[in-house]
Formats: structure tokens, C-alpha cells, sequence
């Protein structure tokens, strides 16, 4: 059904596919976000022990507990999104979808959210980076040769 839908924040319509592609990206974000969250979880237990002789026991503590808030925002979100797509269907199915403020206003604060989200997942991650690469760096961890230095390598 191609029913078009004013979406008031943009003023320009958007068909129902078009939201419920919306939706689709965001489960497919959140689900990204919540795959990194398992890779950010095993990084910082796997290396907890460098953190701790680089004095960063708080800030990494700090970490985790934001790793697991947004975890849980991640979840809460995906109900939610869930949810939205469930009365978009009833919407549709009732044919009762055109104008309706309800669902228009609940789609623009839902969208407000993710992004939300992600932004703060995304700067986190970042700090969480930040603060392995700099341990990394006092380690004096080997790194991968220089482009340079593969020929010498090849020919030992």
C-alpha cells in the first residue's frame, strides 16, 4: 500500500513503505551497535589488566557501566521500534493510516531517539578506543611493518 503519510517535522510526505523502511534501518543499526557492545565488552576484559597498571581502573569501570546502559537502551529501543511497526501494520491493514497524528508524532520522537543513541554510542566507542590505543602505545606493542619493511620480510 503506498498511502502517503505528511511527516509535520520534514513537510513532505512519505508512504508507509518509506516509514517502515525507517524502522528497518534503525533495527538494523541498533543490532550493529549491539554486536560492536560484545566486541567493546571482550576488548576491555581481555586487556583489563594493562588498564589497571595504566591507572585507568575508573575510567574504565565508567566505561563498562555506559556500555551497559546503552545495552539496555539498545534493547529498550528495539520493543519500541517492535512495537511502532506492529500499530503501523494494524494502521495499514484498517486502512486508517492516512493522517494520523498519533502514530506521525510517536514515529518523529522514536526517530529523535535513535539518532540520539546512536550519537551517544558513537562517542563512547570512540572514547573506548582512545583510551585502548593510548595503553596500547605504553605497552609498545609490536605493530604491523611499515610497507616498506614487507620486501625485507618476503625474502628471509
Amino acid at each position: 500500500m503506498k498511502t502517503k503519510m505528511k511527516k509535520d517535522w520534514f513537510g513532505r510526505e512519505k508512504n508507509t513503505d518509506e516509514l517502515h523502511h525507517d524502522s528497518k534501518i534503525w533495527v538494523s543499526e541498533i543490532n550493529l551497535i549491539k554486536d560492536e557492545i560484545r566486541f567493546l565488552e571482550h576488548l576491555l576484559s581481555a586487556n583489563y589488566i594493562d588498564f589497571l597498571a595504566a591507572g585507568l581502573h575508573k575510567k574504565i569501570e565508567e566505561s563498562v557501566k555506559e556500555i551497559s546502559l546503552q545495552k539496555n537502551i539498545g534493547t529498550t529501543l528495539l520493543e519500541l521500534i517492535h512495537n511502532q511497526e506492529k500499530i503501523l501494520a494494524e494502521l495499514i491493514k484498517y486502512e486508517s493510516i492516512s493522517g494520523n497524528k498519533n502514530y506521525l508524532e510517536s514515529h518523529k520522537k522514536l526517530e529523535i531517539e535513535v539518532t540520539s543513541y546512536i550519537g551517544k554510542y558513537k562517542a563512547l566507542k570512540q572514547r573506548i578506543f582512545k583510551v585502548v590505543e593510548n595503553v596500547m602505545k605504553k605497552k609498545d606493542q609490536k605493530k604491523l611493518p611499515g610497507t616498506d619493511e614487507i620486501p625485507k620480510l618476503l625474502h628471509k
